[in-house]
């Protein structure tokens, strides 16, 4: 029987172009749907943030929170 998506493919994010997830001094664009504004990282292809945070998203996922916030603020991703 077959109950709608399956798991691999609900976690599996969509990839957005940085500049739709960027967060500007005049606020937010309004981002995609289905985009979570906690993780906005995670919508970028991998070469677009190895360009951004210089690290893979293994790597970036080591880092402490703190850390990882405070490299997305930099890249006006939080």
């Amino acid at each position: 029987m077959d109950r709608g998506n399956s798991l691999p493919s609900m976690l599996e994010q969509k990839i957005y172009p940085y500049e739709m997830l960027m967060v500007t001094q005049k606020g937010r664009n309004k981002l995609p749907p289905g985009v979570d504004r906690t993780r906005l990282e995670r919508h970028l292809a991998p070469e677009e943030f190895l360009r951004l945070f210089g690290m893979s998203i293994e790597e970036f996922d080591r880092l402490s929170m703190w850390k990882r916030n405070e490299l997305k603020k930099r890249a006006c991703l939080f």
